[in-house]
């Protein structure tokens, strides 16, 4: 009898293990080079934003691109875990891939901390410019040594100010408003910054706590805003782009360098070419979003170039508290600040 329980237990270990795993099928004895391999990525947003629409757009890239022999299973909304669980199972190796927002990772580097730093992007081109030049190399990098492989990093978008008690055109607008922010110490900083009381509560709560007043306002982008559907407790929205949030997709390591070199060439290629994919997408969805909102009957009002510079004034605080070593790093903020051809003075001053 154990001659025979023994080899059922090995087998049903087995197929756990590639349950549970992403593996190379190969590496089991009996298989053949033509076997296909499944890997599987995981991240939290809904299906249909931008960011999502980009990892479906790699995955599909890396089928085409390997007649079929790689697989990678896309799971959105929060399937498989959180931002942080996600993140932690790929570190780990029990998926091959995740997603997560930037300011989610800088547990694993704080030159994530200098992105968040607000106006340090003022458009899109500058965003661009800095990920796909020395600041994004050197995120690439850091990430090195955490066990990641980055493959790409999609575009999120620009937060703005939204709210549900009245018009905001300045920062003293805000003032005596609770906002709902991140965990991110600069987010929290920057409505302190606006005279604002910043309310930081998980990203699964938002709705509740603004149609039940515990927060007035928050800030994020208009896609994810529409598409979680918070445009029917806000009324009032104010483009003022204080923060650009990125997302990163990012390999295991130890996953990435088990691949042939081919196989490592595909991964790269199509997370470079779902990247610039992404983009235009993510930038045509923004715009259909906030149309969205206006036509939903939410204000949306666009300060003057002077008012611009009162909000950009009045966070430059945010900078002078957290531009120091083991925060957002002074030499890497000066990298970025190069990369884009400006200076601090020239963001904050008239």
């Amino acid at each position: 009898m154990k001659r025979k329980v023994i080899p059922i237990l090995v087998f049903s270990l087995l197929v756990s293990l590639i349950i549970l795993s992403d593996v190379r099928l190969s590496q089991f004895a009996g298989a053949t080079d033509t076997d296909v391999i499944t890997l599987r990525l995981a991240q939290s947003k809904a299906a249909s934003h931008p960011v999502s629409l980009g990892s479906d757009k790699f995955a599909e890239l890396v089928e085409e691109k390997s007649n079929g022999k790689i697989i990678i299973e896309t799971y959105h909304d929060g399937l498989i875990g959180d931002d942080r669980e996600v993140i932690e199972s790929a570190q780990r190796g029990s998926i091959s891939f995740a997603g997560s927002s930037t300011p989610n990772m800088t547990s694993f580097t704080n030159y994530f901390t200098a992105w968040d730093l607000p106006y340090i992007f003022e458009n899109k081109e500058e965003v661009y410019k800095a990920i796909d030049g020395e600041p994004g190399d050197i995120i690439r990098q850091e990430m090195e040594k955490s066990g990641f492989k980055v493959i790409f990093f999609p575009d999120y978008g620009f937060r703005q100010i939204v709210n549900n008690q009245h018009a905001v055109e300045v920062p003293s607008d805000l003032e005596g408003m609770k906002v709902r922010t991140t965990n991110s110490r600069i987010e929290q900083a920057d409505f302190e910054a606006f005279g604002a009381h910043p309310t930081p509560i998980s990203w699964s709560e938002v709705f509740t706590s603004l149609q039940q007043g515990t927060v007035d306002g928050e800030g994020n982008s208009y896609s994810l805003l529409w598409d979680s559907k918070h445009q029917e407790v806000l009324s009032h929205a104010t483009e003022v782009n204080y923060n650009y949030s990125s997302d990163i997709v990012v390999m295991n390591k130890e996953i990435f360098d088990d691949l042939t070199e081919e196989e490592q060439n595909i991964i790269m290629e199509s997370g470079q070419e779902a990247m610039e994919w992404q983009r235009q997408v993510a930038n045509e969805r923004e715009a259909e979003a906030k149309q969205q909102f206006i036509d939903f009957g939410v204000e949306v009002y666009e300060p003057t170039e002077e008012e611009m510079m009162e909000w950009k004034q009045a966070s430059e605080v945010v900078w002078d508290t957290y531009v120091r070593e083991g925060y957002a790093e002074p030499e890497y903020v000066d990298i970025i600040l190069e990369t884009l051809g400006k200076t601090k003075e020239g963001i904050f001053s008239e």
